[in-house]
């Protein structure tokens, strides 16, 4: 029993005494503010970033825009009626714009579930970052492959981008047959006049009219003649590609030596003063600029081409290989002696090439000379 309390009574001491000393150290009452220190020294400024709104107007202004979306919105690649053809498979990836994103994004060709023309963003990518450039970005697109050629590439730099699209669908070994054959069609209303005037029906064929339909049997005897089997024949429309490259007529040429002619842009998207340049109309003037000091004109240039390819296209419509009419050529059906189809052919590439030798002056002599030679002209 003692022993327990001395234990109690020595706690009671240790409290007491805990007690006591929180008392003394206590803190007391706040003293008087002191002076103001002195301030520290200032950070280094960053360097300043980009002024968005200042680089942005440097083109999206209304007046610019405006300009560009009015030419463009002139221009066959949003007018026409091509855009109907977007929504097959094999078109789309070239007549809609949503068939063209995919194909450049995946390479899988598509037709769109609704067909609709190209816009800014079918050529056009989203800016990356102001510090990266402000030009207009193009969308980046695969090197284009041949679609006549196995193997072919068609190397146009950022003109890659209109390549995808603008080169030939078929060549003319697609054309050629591999045994005899005769084809028999029917033609009515203004066909029959054009057929019973220029029909090409090979060497045992027969044109009859019935009432109102003309019978038309075409004999193609595969050693000597071709047989044209569509109102469409020929490379499709927009070959400028192939026209560089010189490899769609029923003859090879010598690729156009590029030089400094970097890429399509290079002459078709200058005129900045008309619409941006996107009227995608060529500056002659650019042109002589340069070649003008050699001596080359190159409107008497394309205006020899022009008169030449008249001449072969009144000798084809007298041959029955074609019809002249007040919207353009039109092929005909025909069994043409395999010399003068493959003047249809060569004269078909220039036609739709549409630049009077301008893409390649050397391959469009080269075509006609071939035309020329076999139309007796």
């Amino acid at each position: 029993m003692k022993k327990n309390f001395s234990f109690y009574f020595m706690l009671a001491i240790l409290a007491g005494m805990t007690l006591v000393f929180s008392n003394c150290t206590k803190e007391g009452p706040a003293g008087p503010a002191g002076a103001n220190g002195t301030n520290g020294i200032n950070g280094t400024d960053g360097t300043d970033g980009v002024d968005g709104n200042s680089t942005c107007l440097e083109c999206h202004t209304a007046a610019y825009m405006d300009a560009i979306n009015t030419s463009f919105n002139e221009h066959k690649h949003v007018i026409g009626t091509s855009w109907a053809r977007g929504t097959s498979g094999s078109c789309g990836m070239c007549h809609s714009h949503d068939g063209f994103v995919e194909f450049v994004r995946s390479g899988t060709m598509i037709g769109a579930e609704i067909s609709t023309p190209l816009t800014c963003a079918t050529c056009h990518d989203s800016h990356s970052s102001l510090e990266d450039g402000i030009s207009a970005p193009m969308r980046s697109v695969p090197v284009p492959t041949s679609l006549i050629t196995e193997g072919a590439v068609y190397e146009h730099g950022g003109g890659n981008l209109c390549a995808t699209c603008h080169q030939a669908r078929r060549g003319p070994a697609s054309y050629y047959g591999t045994e005899d054959g005769t084809f028999a069609r029917k033609f009515t209303g203004d066909d029959i006049a054009t057929y019973q005037a220029h029909g090409a029906v090979g060497p045992n064929g027969s044109i009859e009219l019935v009432g109102d339909t003309l019978f038309v049997v075409f004999d193609v005897p595969v050693a000597t003649h071709t047989y044209t089997n569509s109102t469409h024949a020929g490379p499709h429309h927009g070959p400028q590609a192939n026209m560089f490259a010189a490899d769609m007529g029923s003859v090879i040429g010598t690729p156009f030596d590029r030089d400094h002619h970097t890429d399509c842009a290079s002459c078709h998207l200058t005129n900045a003063e008309v619409g941006g340049g996107h009227t995608f109309v060529p500056d002659n003037a650019m042109c002589n600029a340069c070649h003008s000091e050699a001596g080359y004109d190159m409107e008497a240039e394309q205006a020899e081409i022009a008169a030449r390819l008249h001449a072969v296209e009144v000798a084809l419509e007298a041959a029955g290989a074609i019809h002249v009419a007040d919207d353009g050529v039109h092929p005909m059906y025909a069994s043409l002696e395999t010399a003068k189809w493959n003047a249809f052919w060569n004269y078909m590439c220039l036609y739709e090439d549409n630049s009077n030798g301008l893409h390649n002056f050397n391959y469009a002599k080269q075509l006609l000379t071939q035309c020329e030679s076999a139309l007796g002209i």
